[in-house]
Parts: C-alpha cells; sequence; structure tokens
C-alpha cells in the first residue's frame, strides 16, 4: 500500500457535487429577470429546430464570465459541473468552439442585439433610482496583438473601447472602437447615444469626463439639454494666461472644513472658447510639489522649501451655476476616479474582458458586449445580496458566494442544493429577493 503524509484516502463518486453553489443563485436570477426570452428576442434565430437558442449560447458564457472564466474555452467548467446544470436544468450546453463559430457568424447582429438586452435591462435598474443622473465617460485600452489591433495613444497595439456609466454603476452603452481612434473623437456622438438609451422619462443632469471631452460641440450640446458639465480643461495658452492673472488663491478644503493639503490652493475665473455659445466657470487647483523624495522633503528648512517649490495647475471647466462653490465642483469631478475609471478597472479585469477569442474585429465587438451584459447583470444581481456586500467586486463575490461548494440531491422529483449550515440562511435571503425581482 502507498504511503501517504497525512490519513485519507482518494474516492470516486458518482454524486451531483458542484464548486459554484452561489453561481447557481446568480443563475436563478436570469430566470427571474426573464434574460432568456430577452436574449431569444433579441439575438439571431437558429435556422433549424435543432439548433441552439441564443439564450443557451450566452448562459454558460455569462456563469462563466461570473464564475471567474478567463478565455472562451473555460466554458468547459460549466459543462463539467453536474450540480449547476442539474440545478438549473441546462439540458444541452454548446462546446467552445460552437460558441466561438456563432459569435463570428452573428457580430454585428449580436451587437445591436446586445444593446436592446441592456436597455431593457436599464429600466429595470433605473426604478430604484431616484437622485439626478450622472453620466461618466471614459476610453480604455485593451492590449492586443492580433492582425486587426492598431496602435493606440499608448504606443501598444490594441483597440480603445469608449465607455458610459451612469451613477457609477451601470454600464449605459459602449462602443468597441479600433486602437488608432483617439480618445477624443466622436465624443458628442457618444453621448448622444447614451442618452438615446435612456427611457423617454429620465434623462441626464450631470456630465463628468477628462481633458479629451473638452471639446465646444460637446459644451455648446450640454448647455442646450440643460445637463451640468464638468470636464478636466487643457491648459493651452489662454488659459494660462488668464491663471497668471490669478491674485487671490484660497486653500482647498475638504467637505469637513479642514484644508485639504498644505500645498493645495483654489480659485476660477470665467472663460470661453472660440465655437461655445456660452461662457462658463473655469475652477483652477494649484499644487505646490517639489521633485524630492517626501522623506528629503521632512528635511528642509522653510527657507529651502519655498525656493524649490513649483507650482502646477489642474484646470476644470464646468457650466454649474454658483450654487455650486469650487470645491465642491472639484471634489465632484474627483469622484471620477471612483465612478468611472475604478469601474472600467473592474469590468475589464473582474470579467476578463482583456481578452478577446477572435482575429475578427466584429466578433471581438460582439464579445465585448457580451462583458458589458454580464457586468450589467452582475450590478443588478447584486442589489439582492445583503447591504455589506452590495459594494463588493466580482471577485470578493467569488469567494464569499460563488465558489461555495453545494451537493445536488433528487428526491421525490425536487432537486435540493445542500450547502454548509452556515450558509442555508444567506441563500434563502438571496433566493427571497429573486423572486420578487421575478414580480417586477
Amino acid at each position: 500500500m502507498p504511503q501517504r503524509v497525512l490519513n485519507f484516502s482518494v474516492e470516486g463518486t458518482q454524486e451531483s457535487f458542484t464548486s459554484n453553489a452561489g453561481t447557481i443563485l446568480f443563475g436563478e436570477y436570469l430566470k427571474a429577470i426573464r434574460v432568456d426570452k430577452l436574449c431569444n428576442a433579441h439575438l439571431p434565430l437558429p435556422q433549424s429546430n435543432r439548433g441552439y437558442q441564443p439564450f443557451e449560447h450566452i448562459q454558460p458564457l455569462l456563469l462563466m464570465l461570473h464564475s471567474g472564466g478567463r478565455v472562451l474555452e473555460d466554458v468547459r467548467r460549466i459543462h463539467n459541473d453536474r450540480g449547476l446544470k442539474e440545478t438549473l436544468k441546462m439540458k444541452r450546453i454548446p462546446i467552445a468552439e460552437s460558441i466561438g463559430k456563432w459569435i463570428t457568424r452573428h457580430g454585428l447582429q449580436g451587437v445591436y442585439g446586445i444593446e436592446s438586452i441592456n436597455r431593457a435591462l436599464l429600466k429595470r435598474h433605473l426604478k430604484t433610482f431616484t437622485e439626478p443622473l450622472t453620466l461618466d465617460i471614459d476610453a480604455s485600452v485593451i492590449f492586443s496583438q492580433k492582425h486587426t489591433a492598431e496602435t493606440t495613444y499608448k504606443m501598444q497595439s490594441g483597440y480603445t473601447p469608449m465607455i458610459g456609466h451612469i451613477n457609477g454603476g451601470f454600464l449605459l452603452h459602449s462602443e468597441f472602437r479600433s486602437g488608432n481612434i483617439a480618445p477624443a473623437d466622436g465624443n458628442l456622438t457618444f453621448v448622444k447615444r447614451c442618452q438615446e438609451q435612456l427611457p423617454k422619462d429620465k434623462a441626464l443632469s450631470f456630465f463628468r469626463a477628462d481633458s479629451a471631452s473638452y471639446q465646444a460641440a460637446l459644451f455648446n450640446h450640454c448647455n442646450t439639454h440643460r445637463i451640468t458639465y464638468t470636464v478636466g480643461a487643457r491648459l493651452d495658452t489662454s488659459v494660462y494666461a488668464n491663471i497668471q492673472e490669478i491674485t487671490a488663491w484660497k486653500p482647498f478644503q475638504t467637505k469637513e472644513g479642514s484644508t485639504h493639503h498644505v500645498k493645495e490652493t483654489i480659485a476660477e475665473f470665467i472663460h470661453t472658447m472660440h465655437d461655445t455659445d456660452h461662457a462658463f466657470r473655469m475652477i483652477v487647483v494649484k499644487k505646490t510639489v517639489t521633485p524630492l523624495l517626501p522623506e528629503m522633503w521632512d528635511m528642509l528648512s522653510t527657507e529651502e522649501k519655498l525656493n524649490l517649490a513649483k507650482d502646477r495647475y489642474h484646470v476644470i471647466a464646468t457650466n454649474a451655476d454658483e450654487s455650486l462653490s469650487a470645491e465642491e465642483v472639484v471634489r465632484f469631478y474627483r469622484k471620477r476616479g471612483d465612478t468611472s475609471e475604478n469601474r472600467i478597472k473592474e469590468f475589464k479585469n473582474g470579467f476578463n474582458l482583456s481578452y478577446l477569442p477572435s482575429s475578427d474585429f466584429i466578433a471581438n465587438a460582439f464579445y465585448f458586449q457580451i462583458g458589458v451584459l454580464a457586468y450589467n447583470l452582475f450590478i443588478l444581481f447584486k442589489q439582492t445580496l445583503r447591504k455589506s456586500w452590495q459594494k463588493h467586486t466580482v471577485a470578493t463575490i467569488r469567494y464569499k458566494l460563488y465558489h461555495l461548494a453545494g451537493k445536488v440531491v433528487k428526491h421525490s422529483r425536487k432537486t435540493v442544493l445542500k450547502v454548509q449550515e452556515e450558509f442555508v440562511e444567506t441563500f434563502h435571503a438571496i433566493r427571497e429577493r429573486i423572486y420578487k425581482a421575478s414580480l417586477e
């Protein structure tokens, strides 16, 4: 008999187990909010009765992305999970190669179909909203060596999708773009398309973006539609000349009223561009910096610090009225670090959208949109979780919920999912909220 370090043996069994007990709840949620019907209504149907329905392609992809799959071939993890398949009644699952061919075959139709599905889900999401809608847009980079990839503004080949979030959550609209398209190209058109996604009874109140959106046409559009914009400005010669004329600087303070930083001050002036139809406020944040390491800075005297100090400026353009102070405008703008940039990181890294399965540009655009759908469904699904979990990233939810072990038992025509005792109450609470969502 072979020797082992610990005294236990390993045996096989024909019982149904799953390492994705929590993922089953997400699968139940898909049925509750009728994602299956949305997919079969908006995506291309098979040409024969024996073909796979659209949801039969989309469902394993969504489950794979939520459970942490990194590449298209990881769909086999769903195919091999007997407990998950039996509980969700997944009778047929196409293999990865079939899904890849389906994505390539229906590329452009798939892109438009997923957009329609996201619009339907957006209506559900906005039912819980009472606060004004804020749109954050930003370009991202997906590095790739595929032959359809072009050199991006970061001097590496890839793609530069444009992404728009509302209120730091739901991904309202996205465009999968070639890498050689600059982040400033087509921003006005993108904002208009974001507005088109909204229901007729909803409208944007605020728009927030970096300096790539510092464009007169975009400012005019926002002003016409009564959208308060807060956009990073370019420090051109005209703006710099106005800054040099400022004499009254005041310390930038936090919301609580304390000084934000001893070397950060704030001021503002009125500005206009050649093609804008209105004047707007320019908020200037001056930060005094030195090229020294922090440890060396503490060793210097006040006089030495003043001799080494250099001023750097960050400028924000806004049409906000005087009811918003300069400090409030800056604080509002800086929130985009979380509501846009961190959300894009969660979208790309959490669902591995840095991976693209095809060398075909349109097929990759379709797969990217499926990733958008997976992300938005995660935003919605978190509403069924306890409040302390609703700010978690998908990686944390995988650890706390999705990847819990379970055993599936069939008895008297009933399917029973058995999990560790300490998680039973959590599962019951989530399933109750899922049922309430099915009634909406």
